[in-house]
């Protein structure tokens, strides 16, 4: 069910065109997957979702857990694991679907929380604020080392202090992580998010990992490695017995629960499943030999398809660096996805360096704060609040098909009108989706770096 075919290759780099065919229809890539966190994107009502130029989808599990939103996805399929459309049917999205594993709130919950470090607004440390304390959250006890300039240590050094390691609010055991939720302790381990993910249904699943926090000091980040690696074995290993027990069911008619998960492990084959594609995911920091480790690890697996995850280093250079390091540790013939990333430049930095897919929240969550995507750069709708003009005269969205304008727009906001919000994340999801189609266009007739040249113009 699940075929990567590279179509075409950028003489000048290693950006590629290729497809990847699901259950959901064929997946072209490059290609960004839209964030619909609970099932759903924010601000659109799900009977326009058909209407959207959106071709890829990430859903979130642990939110899609914790409010049991899972079970109502689950019963959409009569309580038949991908036998239903599941979470196809519950967003009214027909396309290719992927969900996360629930790894990213190991991090955002835990170190992340702990020590101000966001996945969006702070994820490199250096490049928001040089050392600065508010950004990175450094304990007040330690807030000292910085107040003198002349005895200012960089982060880096920083963190090789021990206490980065130390006051996560979450318990993170080999067995899994262990969350507080309204009050009740919940534990995700890698057997649970496989399950839960099968409720879900999404055509492309990611193996349960832990997340590191870019100030994580060396050793911590190896532990977690460690850990990462066997819990993809225990999902690969869930996944062979549930696919055996399911077959046997089907041939047989009777329920057989005889499997345990204490049968000897396997490499994931390809053509393994025929319904979901089990991607997993290399971590291992800004640590080049544990980046190098791991990605090596993972390319024994004979799975489906590879994420680049956890802490991406301290500034963009780092970033590029590991995604080097781990691309080319990978088998060529399979798809890369990288985890949390959308700015227009990274999009081109990354797809230039192999990478074949991307999720973030940017293009929505940034309409929904009032900042919308052109031609020419962001724009805060705040500062053209006297500006009778369309967003973009080239835009096929709803709203500059119907000659919205951004005093128009900036009056819905400040009125507080759910037009507001959908009117901008149309608009930013036609942006995006318009912007991938046109990088797809240009690796095909060889014109990539050309396009990023245009667009840099505007978001450098």
């Amino acid at each position: 069910m699940f075929e990567f075919n590279i179509l075409s290759r950028a003489k000048k780099n290693k950006a590629r065109l290729a497809e990847f065919n699901t259950p959901h229809d064929k997946l072209i890539t490059p290609e960004l997957a839209f964030v619909a966190t609970e099932g759903e994107l924010k601000a659109i009502p799900k009977e326009y979702i058909p209407k959207l130029p959106v071709n890829l989808i990430i859903v979130n599990t642990y939110h899609l857990w914790t409010k049991k939103i899972v079970d109502k996805i689950y019963h959409l399929s009569n309580g038949r694991d991908l036998d239903g459309n599941t979470v196809h049917d519950y967003a009214n999205f027909q396309k290719p679907t992927m969900s996360d594993s629930g790894g990213f709130q190991v991090f955002s919950l835990g170190f992340g929380k702990s020590q101000g470090v966001g996945k969006i607004a702070n994820i490199f440390p250096e490049e928001d604020q040089k050392g600065g304390v508010e950004v990175l959250g450094i304990p007040a006890a330690r807030s000292r080392e910085l107040s003198n300039p002349k005895r200012a240590l960089t982060v880096k050094k920083l963190r090789q202090n021990l206490l980065f390691d130390t006051g996560n609010p979450l318990n993170i055991s080999d067995e899994g992580v262990e969350f507080t939720f309204n009050e009740e302790k919940l534990m995700l381990s890698p057997e649970k998010s496989m399950q839960i993910q099968q409720q879900i249904g999404a055509d492309i699943i990611f193996a349960f990992d832990e997340c590191t926090s870019p100030l994580n000091t060396y050793e911590y980040t190896k532990k977690a490695l460690s850990r990462t690696h066997e819990w993809l074995k225990r999902c690969v290993k869930y996944l062979q017995i549930n696919q055996r027990t399911v077959v046997r069911n089907q041939n047989s008619g009777k329920s057989d629960k005889s499997d345990s998960l204490s049968s000897d492990f396997r490499p994931l084959t390809s053509d393994f499943s025929e319904k979901q594609a089990l991607f997993a995911i290399v971590q291992g920091g800004e640590y080049e030999d544990l980046r190098l480790q791991s990605a090596k690890f993972m390319a024994k697996l004979d799975v489906p398809g590879y994420g680049i995850g956890g802490s991406l280093g301290m500034s963009k250079e780092d970033m590029h660096n590991i995604i080097d390091w781990t691309i080319s540790n990978l088998p060529e013939e399979k798809p890369r996805h990288l985890l949390g990333i959308g700015q227009v430049k990274d999009i081109f930095d990354c797809i230039e360096r192999g990478i074949d897919t991307f999720d973030c929240v940017i293009p929505t969550r940034e309409a929904r704060h009032r900042i919308l995507y052109t031609l020419k750069g962001r724009v805060n709708v705040k500062k053209m609040k006297n500006v009778d003009e369309v967003f973009d005269k080239t835009c096929r969205c709803a709203a500059c098909s119907q000659s919205v304008t951004f005093v128009q727009l900036a009056q819905l906001f400040s009125q507080k009108d759910p037009r507001a919000f959908f009117f901008a994340t149309v608009h930013n999801i036609q942006f995006y989706t318009d912007l991938m189609s046109i990088i797809r266009e240009s690796i095909e007739s060889n014109k990539l770096s050309s396009l990023k040249d245009k667009y840099l113009r505007y978001y450098s």
